[in-house]
């Protein structure tokens, strides 16, 4: 269920506003007060005239945005996830999901919205709760926000290039105990994309994840992993899947937030595919599957 939480927003202060180390234009984040007097178009234009070109001058020196990348495949900037950091939690939920409209048609890709936006926006806002400028709560609901942007582009991510529906099937869960789903839910837009069968379950206990895979077929079991602590564990509920699964071929993946910034914490975790980016995790999946079925066949 879907809340609207713009209300809280609209008659509450929060962690940014009256922070006057957040305030000055120096600092990337927006206060409520900008938010309120600076409509989100000129946001954008300000970032389109002034701030881009200013950072990709070693590209092009003074040059309007549409000279420096094709149609629909600029990547964000550090500085647009900044300000999105400041809408999620000084604006509205309908402003966030303007802004990044607004960044869309202003050729950023859907697939940077998903893989770079959100991701980066979601780091910068635990960095605010772990630094103490954030309360728990501001932060929650600064995610939900994300989540729900997300919601808002699923129809027409999943129409881009969307393959029709084949006979893949992989089952996405987050590490036991993990609180980082909105990695996963961004997994499962791709694998859908791709024509996979996907089911993404972020709430099951163990009993009813051994009995998941012990009567349905998955090709692939993804795990998205959070924490250093999660980790630990993670062999031993990969061998208790693999030894429940249906499938005897089936492949594990690991990713999530804590491999993008620690690959090294996996080198001994027992999984075929490890990887931070959504499209190269399916790639190596549909071929580890072409391999299995290539040698079953000899």
């Amino acid at each position: 269920m879907r809340h609207n939480l713009s209300t809280y927003f609209d008659s509450a202060e929060n962690c940014l506003s009256g922070n006057e180390s957040f305030e000055n234009q120096d600092n990337p984040y927006v206060s409520k007060k900008t938010v309120d007097k600076q409509p989100v178009d000129i946001l954008v234009k300000m970032l389109d005239e002034e701030i881009i070109p200013r950072l990709l001058v070693s590209h092009k020196a003074n040059a309007p945005l549409e000279q420096l990348a094709n149609p629909g495949q600029r990547s964000v900037t550090s500085i647009e996830s900044d300000y999105l950091v400041g809408l999620v939690i000084n604006g509205s939920q309908e402003t966030s999901l303007e802004f990044v409209l607004k960044l869309i048609e202003k050729q950023v890709s859907t697939d940077s919205i998903y893989l770079e936006l959100i991701p980066q926006t979601a780091r910068k806002l635990g960095e605010l709760w772990e630094n103490d400028i954030c309360s728990f709560s501001d932060v929650t609901v600064g995610l939900w926000r994300l989540q729900h942007i997300l919601y808002e582009l699923s129809l027409d991510f999943q129409n881009q290039d969307n393959k029709p529906v084949g006979t893949l099937n992989a089952l996405l869960i987050p590490a036991y105990n993990s609180q980082h789903t909105l990695g996963l839910f961004i997994l499962v837009e791709f694998f859908r994309r791709a024509g996979w069968r996907v089911s993404g379950e972020p709430k099951l206990q163990a009993h009813e994840l051994s009995r998941l895979v012990f009567t349905q077929w998955f090709d692939v079991i993804g795990i998205s992993v959070g924490t250093q602590e999660e980790v630990e564990s993670l062999n031993e509920l990969i061998s208790t899947l693999r030894a429940k699964s249906m499938n005897p071929y089936v492949s594990f993946m690991v990713g999530g937030p804590l491999f993008n910034s620690n690959p090294e914490f996996f080198d001994n975790v027992d999984a075929e595919i490890k990887s931070s980016d959504a499209n190269d995790a399916i790639r190596q999946a549909e071929m580890l599957i072409s391999n299995h079925k290539l040698s079953k066949r000899n």
